[in-house]
């Protein structure tokens, strides 16, 4: 493009020796250059091209045609790029033997460092653990993108930057860019290497995030739609199921290349026996769904209408009204054995009193006689001891059979909890001074109202604190506290077992059961039975927990304001 002296300028800088620019069409030489460098017999480049010029005919743009042939100087005494290129196939001829040796030795070498690195991703000299980088709080598909997208741009820095620039400026660029991009791939497996060790990699990625909201978002929609259609009546919601197959239906029919007015007559003759037999089949089940329901709910009165139900509908609706009759027997039948219980210990503790009372009279005038005799004065402090402790037993008993039956008459008045507590930590002081045991109690300044009967409660605490005084290890702390937790009393009995506590809280619950295996404490096993009965009898709940030697009691009452 720069006319004759350009380019013979440019190709006496060059170690080019002959150039031959032929347009095709009319075999007319354009433009030639020749030096006296030139070699008979050297290689000969064609090259074909088309470049569009105005027409001298018709003054419009046309393609034409034109062959380029080039010959290289004999000898490369200019320092171009092709002397350049001459030295570098030069070098790479006179080291073809190594090749192979070196390119193994790379690729060991290559392989070895980048297990290391892999191995090396996340570790520290001074650690056995694995570290998170910087990099590892950004999605792994973000990094990935991102990698990928500047290996892109390289390329095209390239292509823009050194396409028309000396050979020597294109081997830099390809080198630089060769280094940049196997860096990024470098960086990239070090820090999926890392994510791996890590563990659930996957779900720090965009992709999982998307994944996981969609779910979400499906699972909600699906939720709704859910709730929507079973707020709709079963016997609508089959209508609308029908009306919806009917519109498919008449599509595909409508759709066909059958006769459609014989398909129209069949479909019709079909509706006509399919929907009330839907219908039907909807309706029963709805009633059966409703004794269902009812019987959910504990009305065991409920009677499915049966009338018109037909084959496995009537068995089942039948079977419904047998399962409610049933239940209101087995109901009737166990309140009946319950009250009989209650009415045979009530009865049978009232007979065994009177011969009880009896014996507790006479043994206690007995160990009070004087008597030269000491086993006989052994004999009767046992006689006396083991008949108070039967006479508790029963009354124990009695009141656990009332309390768990609700027979216990129980007066709900306002009670500040926090006196109650006071009132505790003094009745029992030398009880836990005698045991050796230290309590400790804590309270909120501000008054702690609840409905409570006062006399019952005071049996729960009763029974808590005999318990802990039984149980307790020796020379231990007690703790007695209170406060108040969302609208709720919340009051705690906790103490360190003496006797490891290979029971669970469900067992220690139970009657007749108690912590210490050995069963070498006095005790019946109801302590924590009656107190349970009692606290749900007063509206409260209790917990109880265990953790090693830890035994922990928690009262829950209502707060009134």
């Amino acid at each position: 493009h720069g006319g004759d002296e350009y380019s013979t300028s440019y190709c006496n800088e060059r170690n080019i020796a002959m150039v031959t620019i032929i347009e095709i069409d009319t075999g007319k030489v354009i433009w030639q250059f020749e030096k006296d460098t030139r070699k008979p017999d050297a290689n000969v480049y064609t090259n074909v091209f088309e470049f569009s010029q105005v027409s001298a005919e018709n003054g419009k743009m046309s393609p034409v045609m034109y062959e380029t042939k080039i010959q290289l100087s004999s000898n490369f005494n200019l320092q171009d790029e092709y002397y350049i290129l001459e030295k570098l196939a030069a070098t790479c001829f006179a080291l073809r033997f190594w090749v192979y040796p070196i390119g193994v030795i790379s690729f060991i070498t290559m392989i070895a460092t980048f297990v290391y690195l892999m191995s090396a991703s996340g570790r520290r000299p001074d650690s056995t653990e694995v570290h998170p980088g910087w990099g590892t709080a950004v999605p792994f598909d973000i990094t990935t993108v991102a990698a990928g997208g500047a290996s892109v741009g390289l390329i095209y820095i390239y292509e823009e930057m050194f396409y028309y620039a000396p050979v020597w400026a294109q081997m830099l660029g390809i080198c630089g860019m060769a280094m940049a991009m196997s860096s990024m791939l470098l960086g990239w497996c070090m820090s999926f290497a890392l994510r791996i060790k890590l563990g659930k990699w996957w779900k720090n990625t965009v992709v999982y995030y998307a994944l996981v909201y969609s779910f979400r978002a499906a699972k909600a929609v699906g939720r709704a739609i859910g709730r929507f259609i079973g707020m709709i009546p079963l016997v609508w919601r089959t209508i609308i199921a029908l009306a919806i197959v009917a519109v498919v239906e008449i599509v595909v029919i409508l759709g066909t290349e059958y006769d459609i007015g014989l398909l129209v007559v069949l479909w019709c003759v079909g509706k006509v026996i399919q929907i009330p037999l839907v219908l039907y089949i909807a309706i029963t089940l709805k009633k059966l769904k409703k004794g269902g329901d009812a019987l959910a709910e504990g009305d065991l009165s409920y009677v499915v209408n049966t009338k018109h139900m037909l084959w496995d509908f009537k068995g089942h609706g039948e079977n419904l009204n047998s399962i409610g009759a049933g239940m209101n027997r087995a109901v009737e039948q166990r309140l009946k054995s319950e009250r009989m219980k209650t009415e045979l210990i009530t009865n049978v503790s009232h007979d065994i009193k009177t011969p009880l009372t009896s014996i507790i009279n006479y043994s206690d005038l007995i160990c009070k006689e004087e008597c030269n005799n000491e086993k006989i004065t052994e004999y009767a402090d046992v006689l006396h001891r083991q008949s108070e402790r039967l006479k508790r037993l029963i009354e124990d008993l009695v009141e656990a059979s009332k309390a768990s039956t609700g027979n216990l008459e129980v007066n709900l008045t306002s009670c500040e909890i926090g006196v109650m507590l006071t009132q505790t930590a003094g009745e029992y002081e030398q009880k836990l001074d005698s045991a050796g045991l230290e309590l400790i109690t804590t309270q909120p300044e501000k008054p702690v109202v609840i409905m409570a009967d006062g006399r019952r409660l005071w049996r729960v605490f009763d029974n808590l604190m005999n318990n802990l005084i039984k149980y307790s290890m020796p020379n231990t702390r007690v703790y007695l506290t209170l406060e108040e937790t969302a609208g709720e009393a919340i009051i705690s009995f906790k103490n360190i077992s003496k006797a490891p506590l290979n029971i669970s809280a469900e067992e220690l619950m139970e009657r007749f059961v108690r912590g210490d295996a050995s069963r070498n404490t006095e005790g019946n096993g109801l302590g924590l039975s009656i107190a349970r009965s009692l606290t749900e009898l007063q509206g409260g709940k209790m917990e109880i927990t265990t953790d090693g030697d830890l035994f922990k009691v928690v009262l829950r009452f209502p707060v009134i304001r």
